[in-house]
């Protein structure tokens, strides 16, 4: 088997307690059924403990992969989780005791084409120090790895497999090509998932690397042809109200995100002059990112994205659904970057990393919250790709 990885994820360690938030709380953790049986056998005061914090799953519960959980306490907090942040659980049984969710979090992993992809969630706020401290181009690892795969490919879904590696690979080169704007960059990066979506509509996946991507490396745009296509601010802001209108929608699970959506409506949305508010802030975030050379944070939020979700398409063939949720995730933390910049006057890498790791615990951990969101990309003006590549230019 093949594993592949960005390169920082070999320096990822759980700091534990000193983390300013926690894995072990906010959502439903699941115990696979090899952990179950093994707490259903342990003796003493404890495994009594651990079987009274055990409930089944009912079929209406959402966001669930096994039979069993845990069952959460106040801001649903695991029960094992203690006033100092550390687990009894790995305490009293040792590191060999803990279920495969507590194993693997923050890690994320996707099988196809003979491969194991790793990646490391910004939900994790020391995996988002990793993601964002460098200024150099992520760049991935491929290795070999004697672990077989428990599972067999046909070979149609190998070829697929292959076809989409090589798009969300082209995709990242298209993203990371520093020689123009990040701004310049996604509307490019839009237009070749429509042509690669376009293969998958008519079930010709071996088009996928026809199509002459190149043509989205070339031809370098001037900052003034940027600015002439950017669309006027009172339909950016259209746009930014949608997304609002859309966002609040989502379940939520943290008071974080709560906050930073009320933040949003009461700076950009309640006021009169809220619209003329929302483009100043985009103006004065654009200079300071700019002053501080940090843009490529941005290039690294989408090729994060990109690596993380683009390549599940191989389940679903919606390649251009995921590039839509890359582009909302860039301009929906973009906005939050806005509001945040507006109420400190500064905007320093852990804002950056802070923001991030909200938004990854509201929206990629939650199953709900993406199949709410792929549903309003197909069918609302604010998300088709059109829209989306006038939206990325920030507003004056």
């Amino acid at each position: 088997m093949i594993l592949r990885y960005p390169s920082y994820y070999k320096k990822f360690s759980c700091i534990a307690q000193r983390c300013e938030d926690t894995c072990c709380a906010g959502w439903e953790i699941d115990i696979d059924d090899a952990s179950y049986e093994y707490y259903m056998s342990v003796k003493g005061e404890f495994g009594e403990r651990l079987r009274r914090s055990i409930r089944e799953y009912r079929p209406e519960d959402t966001d669930v992969y096994e039979s069993h959980g845990f069952i959460l306490g106040e801001d649903r907090r695991c029960p094992f989780l203690d006033r100092e942040g550390l687990c009894d659980l790995y305490r009293e049984l040792g590191e060999e005791a803990l279920c495969d969710v507590c194993t693997d979090t923050p890690r994320n992993f996707l099988e196809y084409g003979g491969a194991r992809e790793i990646s490391i969630s910004a939900a994790c706020a020391e995996a988002g120090r990793l993601i964002y401290s460098e200024e150099e181009r992520i760049t991935f690892v491929e290795e070999e790895a004697e672990e077989e795969l428990d599972w067999e490919e046909s070979e149609e879904e190998k070829r697929l497999a292959s076809q989409i590696r090589t798009a969300r690979d082209r995709a990242i080169r298209i993203l990371q090509n520093r020689e123009i704007p990040i701004e310049m960059r996604i509307p490019r990066y839009l237009s070749f998932a429509e042509e690669v979506q376009a293969c998958l509509n008519i079930n010709k996946p071996e088009g996928i690397s026809r199509i002459p991507w190149e043509q989205y490396l070339s031809c370098p745009e001037k900052a003034e042809e940027v600015k002439d296509r950017r669309a006027p601010q009172e339909w950016q802001y259209r746009m930014f109200l949608q997304r609002m209108a859309d966002f609040t929608r989502l379940d939520s699970v943290s008071g974080e995100w709560e906050s930073l959506l009320r933040q949003l409506q009461e700076k950009f949305v309640e006021p009169e002059n809220g619209a003329s508010l929302y483009g100043r802030a985009h103006q004065r975030l654009r200079e300071v990112l700019a002053a501080q050379k940090r843009e490529y944070e941005y290039e690294h939020l989408m090729v994060y994205h990109v690596f993380t979700c683009q390549a599940r398409c191989v389940d679903d063939y919606d390649f251009i659904g995921k590039a839509k949720l890359a582009v909302v995730s860039f301009l929906m933390i973009r906005d939050i970057d806005a509001l945040r910049l507006l109420a400190k006057g500064s905007y320093e890498r852990e804002d950056r990393v802070d923001i991030a790791r909200v938004y990854a615990r509201e929206v990629e951990h939650s199953e709900d919250n993406l199949q709410y969101l792929a549903e309003e990309f197909m069918f609302q003006e604010a998300y088709c790709p059109e829209s989306l590549c006038r939206a990325v230019p920030a507003p004056l």
